[in-house]
């Protein structure tokens, strides 16, 4: 039997706390060269659990900070180690949003931010719950009763309680009811990391994007961050001035074009150096 093409278990309930996501991916930088580094390795160095230890790798690994399995750094995990080794940076928030909005093996994450909150003036665990529907057919009655709300839960605490809630992304309107925030603005390097991880995992080896692709579509950065097209088209006008595309207007054509000298690490960096 192949493997699920979904993750409903990625934190199992545990908060998404970028505090200790941290601490652990110092320890992972500082250990690059062990190999594989084992979950009892983060859990006596951060001093929690091993239960909580596997889940935060859980996270880190879909924040896109650590390998899954062996649990060593990714390059974007040096990076942000290197410049942002508190995990605080509001651009860097932005980024790791998008790297787990935007990928649909983290169901949770994906489907609440990509079509629950687009899709509904306000929204709560119940509105969600049938936008997983479909999940049955992957996973037994009692798995999802027993796992689905918390992982939902730990979504809303994570832009309402934990470090996610600096964005400004969604706002805790009662106990169990929530609505848009009046979100920070999303900076143009990190704009153009997010369009690159799109056309990476959405449209591999596109030389082109129609820019309504970007504002609309399902994964898009316009619509992960929570933008108008006017908000789109201003913020590739600023990652043109930066020198990383062309935009393509005139007839027929509405398109960015990518030039074929920088990557995404790239951009990070500048982004990073240039704050």
């Amino acid at each position: 039997m192949g493997s699920l093409p979904y993750k409903l278990q990625l934190t199992n309930g545990f908060f998404a706390d970028f505090s200790q996501i941290a601490r652990m991916l110092t320890y992972a930088v500082e250990h690059r060269d062990d190999g594989r580094i084992p979950p009892a390795a983060y859990s006596t160095h951060i001093g929690i659990s091993i239960r909580r230890t596997q889940h935060l790798c859980s996270m880190a690994a879909a924040f896109g900070l650590i390998r899954p399995v062996v649990l060593t750094p990714t390059e974007l995990g040096s990076v942000v180690h290197l410049y942002d080794p508190f995990l605080d940076d509001l651009g860097a928030f932005w980024l790791l949003h998008f790297l787990v909005s935007s990928n649909e093996r983290y169901v949770v994450w994906n489907r609440l931010v990509d079509q629950v909150i687009p899709q509904n003036d306000r929204f709560s665990t119940t509105i969600a719950r049938p936008y997983f529907a479909d999940l049955s057919q992957f996973y037994s009655e009692r798995s999802m009763e027993k796992h689905l709300g918390k992982e939902i839960s730990v979504v809303w605490n994570a832009y309402t309680e934990q470090a996610f809630r600096d964005l400004g992304y969604i706002r805790a309107e009662s106990d169990q009811i929530y609505t848009y925030g009046v979100h920070e603005p999303v900076p143009p390097h990190i704009f153009c990391a997010a369009v690159l991880v799109y056309r990476e995992r959405f449209l591999p080896g596109a030389a082109t994007i129609d820019v309504s692709i970007l504002a609309y579509k399902a994964n898009s950065p316009g619509r992960v961050f929570d933008l108008t097209e006017r908000q789109v088209r201003d913020l590739l006008e600023e990652v043109k001035e930066l020198g990383y595309i062309h935009i393509e207007t005139r007839a027929d054509l509405d398109q960015i074009r990518f030039r074929d000298d920088y990557d995404f690490l790239d951009i990070v960096r500048h982004y990073y150096q240039e704050r």
